[in-house]
């Protein structure tokens, strides 16, 4: 009996020993993983995931805690539960052909309680909440412009309003129907500014304050010194601001066939990516406009514009995704758009 009271203790010892080895060496908490795939390129996903704003959720009764950290392809963010437990939402981001293949890992730190670490068995609070945010984080993802800013250059500038005389139309987003949009404003607007005493301040400029039921909605007009004139022709034509505040500015010399692929996408991109715009709509936005520093209704539209977003927001989140480079000049002398039309010698560049 004695022999077998020892062999009993020493069972017991042994164990204690793993017992104890098990709970301060083990996992300290309970995760679950899943994987999506998700149609839009790999940076502007990443780049999403990395500027989550500090307090947004992850899935209801997750919220970020602290701002992310990322190293090369994951982002780890810490969060707090509803009932106060900490944690992380750890994205690791993969490219996928044009796609990208995203996998979720949600942790919970589990207590000093010996019971709570059985939780890493059964996955204790994130178990069922996993599907619910991976949901959520796939329907945020998808919602992106499926654009990449990489390659796209940009300044920061800060605009000043100033009276701006212009003609307002809507039409379909198609090269063609906008450049002959700007031509026919252009041709009404010039005589009705001589006949009112108004000089020109600067070049035409369309200023896209929003879009409807698909349309896209322009102002084209000239700033201008002078007497404001009211309204003109009824509501048709009108003096106002032109845009002012801080803004993106970017120079582009294509054509207008290639200024959405080209600009537009991109920046949609990188805004949705450091939740600067929503990536679902722009309706009633105020936030872009063109000057056009040559003849804009040359065949193809001008080859020499700035493109302006007013930023509504805090752009320093932009700006870690993509830094800005130094202000573009304006090329002195726009590309032709052929040798049938070539481009008009273009004016003195003024920013708004």
């Amino acid at each position: 009996m004695g022999a077998l009271g020892r062999t009993i203790g020493i069972i017991v010892v042994v164990v204690l020993l793993i017992a104890g080895a098990g709970y301060f060496l083990g996992p300290k908490t309970a995760s679950r993983t899943q994987t999506l795939e998700i149609a839009r390129p790999a940076p502007t996903v990443l780049a999403r995931l990395s500027s989550a704003p500090v307090g947004s959720t992850v899935v209801e009764g997750v919220t970020i805690a602290e701002a992310a950290t990322v190293e090369g392809d994951t982002v780890s963010a810490p969060v707090t539960f509803a009932d106060g437990a900490t944690g992380r939402v750890v994205y690791t981001v993969t490219p996928q052909g044009e796609g990208s293949q995203v996998r979720v890992k949600l942790e919970q730190d589990l207590g000093a309680n010996p019971l709570d670490r059985f939780q890493v068995i059964t996955g204790g609070d994130v178990a069922p909440l996993m599907a619910s945010a991976a949901t959520a984080v796939q329907t945020d993802l998808d919602a992106l412009p499926n654009a990449s800013f990489e390659g796209l250059q940009y300044s920061v500038v800060d605009i000043t309003a100033r009276p701006f005389f212009f003609a307002q139309s809507c039409v379909p987003n198609e090269p063609d129907t906008i450049t002959t949009l700007i031509a026919d404003a252009k041709t009404a607007i010039e005589p009705l500014m001589r006949s009112r005493g108004l000089q020109q301040a600067g070049p035409l400029m369309a200023v896209e304050p929003r879009v409807v039921e698909g349309q896209y909605c322009f102002q084209i007009g000239y700033p201008y010194t002078g007497r404001a004139p009211g309204s003109v022709l009824g509501q048709l034509i009108q003096s106002g601001q032109t845009p002012s505040g801080q803004a993106l500015r970017i120079v582009y010399t294509g054509t207008e066939d290639d200024v959405i692929a080209q600009v537009y996408d991109p920046m949609d991109a990188l805004l949705a990516a450091a939740h600067l715009d929503n990536p679902a709509t722009r309706e009633d936005d105020w936030a872009t406009y063109e000057v056009y520093n040559d003849d804009p209704t040359q065949a193809g539209g001008s080859r020499n514009r700035e493109i302006y977003y007013v930023v509504q927001g805090d752009v320093s989140a932009l700006t870690r995704i993509a830094p800005a480079s130094a202000p573009v000049a304006v090329p002195a002398n726009a590309p032709a758009a052929t040798t049938e039309a070539p481009a008009a010698t273009p004016a003195p560049a003024t920013t708004p």
